[in-house]
């Protein structure tokens, strides 16, 4: 599987924020898809994630020297207050319980410096590649309720301003179905066959000359102070 293979998460932050010579914190790193972008253009990034293993590939596939990845389990590293130019959110905020999201945000302000923002990359509401998830369960499911819960606490961030929403769409190839079943059923051997004959018939309206391709739509918020 190939994430935003045409860079649009990176062209769509650039368009609002200027990287250059920035100290930028990113939460939800993953496997580090994003982080390498990142790296392109900031002075410093440091790289976060709950997940282990997504953090160990990110260790083993990134060597730019001005990246530090960090494993943190309870999701927020310990930094001094006003280390970071920018905290971004990658695709990050609606995994996090709903009760600690505003918890979340607050720590993010407090590590930023006077003039620094909130990027918030969240998932949008179109698109094939959500459509398989919300239809199929596939990778993270159906994550309505956790978008707007999102949405509800960047807006309710004391202090703060939603100043900005760009909405842009993102595309993911995967090679044949056993690349989409691999990263994103795993577990389709164990379902009913009707079921994967449906999800095959999906990908096959979905399959080009260059493998199968999926979109998404994509919300980046820009959080201002007041």
């Amino acid at each position: 599987m190939l994430q935003d293979v045409t860079n649009q998460y990176i062209a769509t932050l650039l368009s609002r924020c200027d990287l250059g010579g920035k100290f930028v914190l990113e939460i939800g790193c993953g496997k580090g898809r994003i982080t390498r972008d990142l790296a392109k253009h900031a002075r410093h990034v440091a790289a976060t994630d709950p997940d282990a293993a997504a953090v160990a590939t990110a260790l083993a596939t990134i060597a730019a020297d001005n990246v530090t990845i960090m494993h943190t389990p309870g999701g927020m590293p310990e930094f001094p207050a006003g280390s970071f130019d920018l905290v971004i959110y990658t695709l990050s905020l609606h995994h996090i319980p709903i009760a600690e999201m505003s918890g979340s945000l607050h720590l993010a302000a407090r590590l930023l410096r006077n003039a620094g923002v909130i990027v918030v990359v969240e998932p949008g509401e179109g698109g094939s590649f959500t459509e398989a998830k919300e239809r199929f369960g596939a990778g993270s499911g159906d994550e309505r309720p956790a978008r707007e819960a999102a949405i509800r606490a960047m807006h309710a961030l004391t202090g703060w301003s939603v100043a900005e929403t760009l909405h842009f769409r993102t595309l993911f190839r995967f090679d044949d179905d056993e690349d989409f079943f691999s990263n994103m059923l795993a577990d389709y051997r164990s379902r009913p066959e009707p079921i994967v004959d449906e999800v095959r018939a999906f990908l096959q309206r979905h399959r080009t000359g260059s493998g199968i391709i999926l979109d998404a739509e994509r919300r980046l918020n820009v959080l201002r102070r007041l």
